[in-house]
This record gives C-alpha cells, structure tokens and sequence, in this order.
C-alpha cells in the first residue's frame, strides 16, 4: 500500500481521536481553538510517523 494512503489514514484516526480526547479532557469553556490545536496534534503525530517510518526491508 502506498505510504501517502497509510498516512492519510494515519492522520484521519489521529484526528478521530483527538477529537474525542479533547472533548473529555480539556475544561468546558476551553476556546475553539484548544479543540484544534489538541486534534492537531493528534492527526500529524500518526501522519508523520507512519510517512517517515523506514519501509520493513529483507
């Protein structure tokens, strides 16, 4: 699979996720960026990784 797609996918779980961890974690009243920055976070730490992970070589 091609790794731009494995990153995407990366990113969208991430995005997911961080989503949901930013609704549970951050205080009510947390301003709408608080929310972007933590789903920011979240997507382009799986994006990056898995885009610049070293391909499994035999």
């Amino acid at each position: 699979m091609n790794a731009q797609i494995k990153a995407i996918a990366a990113a969208a779980g991430g995005a997911v996720g961080g989503g949901v961890a930013g609704g549970i974690v951050l205080p009510e009243g947390s301003p709408w960026y608080a929310y972007v920055i933590v789903i920011a976070i979240t997507a382009l730490t799986p994006y990056l990784s898995t885009w610049f992970a070293p391909k499994n070589a035999r």
